[in-house]
């Protein structure tokens, strides 16, 4: 299975109807998924939600994964 990764996250990269989609793995709290068209915007919008969400533990104490 191709993965992306970003700050100890990976993800999965998986295609339909001309679309590059994927959802984050290992995570017991939240779910984030992400989409593009291209690699650059499925990894940029997988990067924009690991970031969304390390900001969002952060301001609510919670723990991460």
């Amino acid at each position: 299975m191709n993965t992306l990764e970003y700050k100890g996250y990976k993800g999965t990269i998986e295609t339909e109807d001309d679309t590059l989609f994927g959802h984050v793995l290992g995570l017991k709290n939240a779910i984030i998924s992400y989409e593009g068209k291209n690699i650059d915007e499925l990894r940029d919008d997988f990067q924009n939600g690991i970031d969304d969400y390390l900001e969002n533990c952060r301001l609510n104490g919670e723990r991460r994964g």
